[in-house]
């Protein structure tokens, strides 16, 4: 068991890093897909967006993170079964790695805060919405879809077989 402790850290390593690599590619995807800037309305210093615009920038967010996460989760699934306790802790983990990246990368990206610039400009006039997603969407949609791959392999894909289990 000594002996797998490096091979398990090492498997572990490499699904850390592969999502927070895939967490910044996802970023600058989001960011692709939501340019331009939806445009809102200024009004006693605060922002005014229609209803769409300020949905999204979420919406793009859970579906990149959604479809990254489940292949991730797959991958990694299907390459990793020695351990697929330590395998799904990690596609866990780093599922929340990737998920906070791209939102940071695509808040990096994108224009300044919107309710900042609102503050120091006239009634009236338009400014670009800033890119953003929800806690609750960073914190579920990447890991969760990197959980369901993850889980999609280990119910239907499992090739290891018990010991114990008869051959007839």
């Amino acid at each position: 068991m000594a002996s797998d402790r490096p091979t398990l850290l090492r498997q572990v390593i490499i699904v850390l890093a592969t999502f927070v690599v895939a967490g910044v590619v996802c970023g600058f995807i989001w960011y692709a897909l939501w340019t331009p800037a939806p445009k809102g309305t200024v009004f006693q210093h605060k922002v005014f967006f229609e209803p769409d615009a300020e949905f999204r920038g979420t919406g793009l967010y859970m579906a990149v993170a959604s479809v990254a996460g489940l292949l991730l989760g797959f991958l990694f699934g299907w390459l990793f079964e020695t351990d697929e306790v330590t395998t799904l802790a990690a596609v866990a983990g780093g599922g929340v790695l990737a998920g906070l990246v791209m939102a940071w990368v695509g808040h990096l990206l994108g224009p300044e805060s919107a309710a900042e610039v609102a503050r120091r400009t006239a009634d009236f006039e338009r400014i670009d919405g800033d890119l953003h997603a929800g806690p609750v969407a960073a914190f579920v949609a990447f890991p969760g879809a990197a959980v369901l791959g993850n889980a999609v392999v280990l119910i239907t894909f499992t090739r290891r077989r018990s010991k114990t289990e008869p051959d007839g």
